[in-house]
Protein backbone atom coordinates (compact mmCIF):
# COMPACT_ATOMS: atom_id res chain seq x y z
CA UNK A 1 0.00 0.00 0.00
CA UNK A 2 1.34 3.65 -0.87
CA UNK A 3 1.15 6.83 0.94
CA UNK A 4 -0.97 8.22 -2.12
CA UNK A 5 -3.73 5.43 -1.99
CA UNK A 6 -7.27 7.04 -0.73
CA UNK A 7 -8.23 4.90 2.49
CA UNK A 8 -12.06 4.26 2.23
CA UNK A 9 -13.65 2.34 5.36
CA UNK A 10 -17.00 -0.28 5.05
CA UNK A 11 -18.61 -0.11 7.83
CA UNK A 12 -21.85 -0.54 9.49
CA UNK A 13 -23.52 -3.86 11.91
CA UNK A 14 -22.82 -7.09 10.59
CA UNK A 15 -25.08 -8.23 7.61
CA UNK A 16 -25.29 -4.60 6.48
CA UNK A 17 -23.20 -5.99 2.66
CA UNK A 18 -20.09 -4.22 3.36
CA UNK A 19 -18.45 -7.21 1.77
CA UNK A 20 -20.97 -7.32 -1.07
CA UNK A 21 -20.44 -3.36 -1.76
CA UNK A 22 -16.81 -3.68 -1.71
CA UNK A 23 -16.72 -6.30 -4.41
CA UNK A 24 -18.99 -3.86 -6.79
CA UNK A 25 -17.20 -1.03 -6.15
CA UNK A 26 -14.18 -2.89 -7.10
CA UNK A 27 -16.34 -3.77 -10.56
CA UNK A 28 -17.89 -0.90 -10.83
CA UNK A 29 -15.06 2.25 -9.93
CA UNK A 30 -13.78 2.06 -13.45
CA UNK A 31 -10.71 4.68 -14.48
CA UNK A 32 -10.06 4.23 -10.47
CA UNK A 33 -7.22 1.07 -9.45
CA UNK A 34 -9.13 0.01 -6.73
CA UNK A 35 -8.61 -2.70 -4.24
CA UNK A 36 -10.51 -4.29 -1.31
CA UNK A 37 -8.91 -5.11 1.65
CA UNK A 38 -10.62 -8.57 3.28
CA UNK A 39 -12.47 -7.69 7.13
CA UNK A 40 -10.60 -9.33 10.20
CA UNK A 41 -12.72 -12.55 10.09
CA UNK A 42 -12.33 -13.16 6.57
CA UNK A 43 -8.85 -12.65 6.89
CA UNK A 44 -8.27 -14.67 9.83
CA UNK A 45 -9.50 -17.77 8.44
CA UNK A 46 -13.35 -16.78 10.29
CA UNK A 47 -14.45 -15.12 13.39
CA UNK A 48 -13.62 -17.86 15.86
CA UNK A 49 -9.61 -17.09 15.05
CA UNK A 50 -10.29 -13.71 16.34
CA UNK A 51 -9.91 -12.75 19.72
CA UNK A 52 -13.46 -12.39 22.09
CA UNK A 53 -14.72 -8.79 22.06
CA UNK A 54 -16.55 -9.35 25.52
CA UNK A 55 -13.65 -7.91 27.52
CA UNK A 56 -13.47 -8.30 31.39
CA UNK A 57 -11.26 -5.49 32.11
CA UNK A 58 -9.01 -3.13 30.00
CA UNK A 59 -5.72 -4.95 29.87
CA UNK A 60 -7.79 -7.60 28.14
CA UNK A 61 -9.09 -5.53 26.04
CA UNK A 62 -5.92 -4.07 25.19
CA UNK A 63 -4.55 -7.90 25.04
CA UNK A 64 -7.41 -8.08 22.16
CA UNK A 65 -6.42 -4.84 20.72
CA UNK A 66 -2.87 -5.93 20.19
CA UNK A 67 -3.93 -9.55 18.60
CA UNK A 68 -6.14 -7.55 15.89
CA UNK A 69 -3.22 -5.28 14.88
CA UNK A 70 -1.36 -8.30 13.84
CA UNK A 71 -4.56 -9.20 11.86
CA UNK A 72 -4.53 -5.81 11.02
CA UNK A 73 -0.96 -6.22 9.56
CA UNK A 74 -1.30 -8.63 7.79
CA UNK A 75 -4.57 -7.57 5.50
CA UNK A 76 -2.86 -4.91 5.08
CA UNK A 77 -0.10 -6.37 3.33
CA UNK A 78 -1.85 -7.94 0.68
CA UNK A 79 -3.10 -4.72 -0.90
CA UNK A 80 -0.59 -4.08 -3.67
CA UNK A 81 1.36 -1.22 -4.62
CA UNK A 82 -0.17 2.05 -6.99
CA UNK A 83 -3.57 1.78 -6.20
CA UNK A 84 -5.60 4.67 -6.44
CA UNK A 85 -8.68 3.71 -3.73
CA UNK A 86 -8.33 0.68 -0.91
CA UNK A 87 -11.22 -0.23 0.39
CA UNK A 88 -11.34 -1.52 3.72
CA UNK A 89 -14.02 -4.25 4.81
CA UNK A 90 -13.68 -2.95 7.95
CA UNK A 91 -11.30 -0.38 9.50
CA UNK A 92 -9.33 0.44 12.88
CA UNK A 93 -12.72 2.69 13.64
CA UNK A 94 -14.75 -0.71 13.92
CA UNK A 95 -12.13 -1.48 16.71
CA UNK A 96 -12.57 1.49 18.60
CA UNK A 97 -16.49 1.22 18.30
CA UNK A 98 -15.86 -1.57 19.47
CA UNK A 99 -14.11 -0.81 23.13
CA UNK A 100 -16.79 2.19 23.10
CA UNK A 101 -19.92 -0.49 22.85
CA UNK A 102 -18.47 -2.31 25.65
CA UNK A 103 -17.87 0.60 27.74
CA UNK A 104 -21.17 1.60 27.11
CA UNK A 105 -22.44 -2.01 28.40
CA UNK A 106 -20.63 -2.15 31.30
CA UNK A 107 -19.36 0.84 32.04
CA UNK A 108 -15.80 0.56 32.08
CA UNK A 109 -13.93 3.19 30.90
CA UNK A 110 -12.61 1.12 27.43
CA UNK A 111 -12.40 3.89 24.57
CA UNK A 112 -9.68 6.30 26.02
CA UNK A 113 -6.65 3.15 26.59
CA UNK A 114 -8.09 1.71 22.89
CA UNK A 115 -7.34 4.92 20.97
CA UNK A 116 -4.00 5.47 22.84
CA UNK A 117 -2.94 1.92 22.04
CA UNK A 118 -4.18 2.51 18.12
CA UNK A 119 -3.07 5.79 18.24
CA UNK A 120 0.36 5.06 19.20
CA UNK A 121 1.06 2.11 16.91
CA UNK A 122 2.55 2.49 13.32
CA UNK A 123 0.02 -0.34 12.31
CA UNK A 124 -3.34 0.81 11.29
CA UNK A 125 -3.96 2.46 8.30
CA UNK A 126 -6.42 5.78 8.95
CA UNK A 127 -9.37 6.01 6.26
CA UNK A 128 -9.93 9.15 4.55
CA UNK A 129 -13.64 8.71 4.12
CA UNK A 130 -15.82 6.19 6.55
CA UNK A 131 -18.89 4.85 4.26
CA UNK A 132 -20.89 3.49 7.25
CA UNK A 133 -23.74 1.23 5.95
CA UNK A 134 -27.13 2.07 8.35
CA UNK A 135 -29.17 -0.94 9.17
CA UNK A 136 -32.02 -1.21 11.10
CA UNK A 137 -31.76 -3.56 13.88
CA UNK A 138 -34.90 -5.72 12.71
CA UNK A 139 -32.92 -6.05 9.46
CA UNK A 140 -29.85 -7.16 10.93
CA UNK A 141 -32.07 -10.13 12.61
CA UNK A 142 -34.10 -10.82 9.00
CA UNK A 143 -31.06 -10.88 7.31
CA UNK A 144 -28.94 -13.08 9.38
CA UNK A 145 -30.40 -15.96 8.77
CA UNK A 146 -28.30 -17.76 11.06
CA UNK A 147 -25.13 -16.67 10.22
CA UNK A 148 -24.43 -15.79 13.92
CA UNK A 149 -25.80 -17.97 16.68
CA UNK A 150 -28.25 -16.71 19.40
CA UNK A 151 -26.72 -14.20 21.71
CA UNK A 152 -23.88 -13.71 19.83
CA UNK A 153 -22.62 -9.96 20.56
CA UNK A 154 -22.60 -9.12 17.08
CA UNK A 155 -26.39 -9.11 16.91
CA UNK A 156 -27.23 -7.34 20.16
CA UNK A 157 -29.70 -4.54 20.04
CA UNK A 158 -27.54 -2.59 22.56
CA UNK A 159 -24.12 -3.28 21.05
CA UNK A 160 -25.57 -2.45 17.32
CA UNK A 161 -26.51 0.58 19.17
CA UNK A 162 -24.12 2.24 20.76
CA UNK A 163 -21.40 1.05 17.72
CA UNK A 164 -23.61 3.21 15.58
CA UNK A 165 -23.51 5.92 18.28
CA UNK A 166 -19.75 5.84 17.63
CA UNK A 167 -19.98 6.87 13.84
CA UNK A 168 -22.43 9.29 14.46
CA UNK A 169 -19.62 10.66 17.10
CA UNK A 170 -17.17 9.85 14.34
CA UNK A 171 -19.41 11.71 12.11
CA UNK A 172 -19.02 14.99 13.90
CA UNK A 173 -15.50 15.82 13.78
CA UNK A 174 -13.19 16.92 11.17
CA UNK A 175 -11.64 13.63 10.15
CA UNK A 176 -12.10 11.60 8.75
CA UNK A 177 -14.80 12.05 6.17
CA UNK A 178 -18.13 10.14 7.19
CA UNK A 179 -20.75 9.30 4.80
CA UNK A 180 -23.81 7.56 5.85
CA UNK A 181 -25.82 5.34 3.81
CA UNK A 182 -29.41 3.24 3.97
CA UNK A 183 -28.29 -0.52 3.73
CA UNK A 184 -31.63 -0.94 3.05
CA UNK A 185 -31.43 0.31 -0.38
CA UNK A 186 -31.08 -1.98 -3.37
CA UNK A 187 -27.59 -2.80 -3.97
CA UNK A 188 -27.05 -0.95 -7.23
CA UNK A 189 -28.60 2.19 -5.70
CA UNK A 190 -26.56 1.90 -2.67
CA UNK A 191 -23.65 0.84 -4.97
CA UNK A 192 -23.86 3.67 -7.13
CA UNK A 193 -23.65 6.26 -4.24
CA UNK A 194 -21.08 5.03 -2.33
CA UNK A 195 -19.01 5.29 -5.84
CA UNK A 196 -20.09 8.79 -6.31
CA UNK A 197 -18.85 9.55 -2.47
CA UNK A 198 -15.79 7.77 -3.48
CA UNK A 199 -14.88 9.59 -6.87
CA UNK A 200 -15.73 12.98 -4.86
CA UNK A 201 -13.22 12.46 -2.49
CA UNK A 202 -10.66 11.19 -5.06
CA UNK A 203 -11.03 14.07 -7.21
CA UNK A 204 -10.41 16.89 -4.26
CA UNK A 205 -7.24 14.66 -3.41
CA UNK A 206 -6.27 15.10 -7.23
CA UNK A 207 -6.61 18.76 -7.45
CA UNK A 208 -5.19 19.38 -4.38
CA UNK A 209 -2.02 17.29 -5.55
CA UNK A 210 -1.68 19.32 -8.59
CA UNK A 211 -2.29 22.59 -6.45
CA UNK A 212 0.58 21.50 -4.33
CA UNK A 213 3.12 20.60 -7.37
CA UNK A 214 2.13 24.00 -8.97
CA UNK A 215 2.77 25.63 -5.36
CA UNK A 216 6.44 23.67 -5.36
CA UNK A 217 7.26 24.27 -8.88
CA UNK A 218 7.01 28.32 -8.09
CA UNK A 219 8.62 27.80 -5.39
CA UNK A 220 6.63 28.20 -2.62
CA UNK A 221 6.88 26.30 0.49
CA UNK A 222 3.55 26.76 2.28
CA UNK A 223 0.05 24.68 1.33
CA UNK A 224 -1.92 25.46 -1.75
CA UNK A 225 -4.92 27.79 -0.60
CA UNK A 226 -8.68 27.23 -1.88
CA UNK A 227 -8.38 23.76 -0.91
CA UNK A 228 -10.18 24.29 2.47
CA UNK A 229 -13.13 22.67 1.78
CA UNK A 230 -12.18 20.17 0.16
CA UNK A 231 -12.16 16.25 2.03
CA UNK A 232 -8.94 15.54 0.69
CA UNK A 233 -7.47 18.12 2.11
CA UNK A 234 -7.71 16.15 5.30
CA UNK A 235 -5.58 13.73 4.78
CA UNK A 236 -2.44 12.66 6.84
CA UNK A 237 1.23 11.81 6.78
CA UNK A 238 0.33 8.38 6.63
CA UNK A 239 -1.99 5.76 4.93
CA UNK A 240 -4.99 7.78 5.17
CA UNK A 241 -6.02 10.11 7.64
CA UNK A 242 -3.26 10.35 10.36
CA UNK A 243 -5.23 9.37 13.33
CA UNK A 244 -6.74 12.34 15.21
CA UNK A 245 -6.78 12.38 18.90
CA UNK A 246 -10.21 10.58 19.80
CA UNK A 247 -13.23 11.95 21.33
CA UNK A 248 -13.49 9.65 24.08
CA UNK A 249 -16.28 10.88 26.64
CA UNK A 250 -19.19 8.98 26.82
Amino acid sequence: MTAQACIVALEGPCCAGKTTLGHLLVRDLRGLTVTLVPCYADHAGGGRFLPRQEAGSVPEREQALRQLLIVEAGRLAQAPHGCDVVLEDRSVHTLLAHSYALQRMTGTAFLAPSARLLRDSPIPAWPDLVLYLDLPQKTVHDRNDGKFPPGSIYTDPDFNAAIRAYFRRLAGRKTPHVAWLDATLDLPELAQLAAARIRQITACRDIKGALWTRCRCRGGSSSPTGTASCPATRSGPRYGSAPPTPCTHS
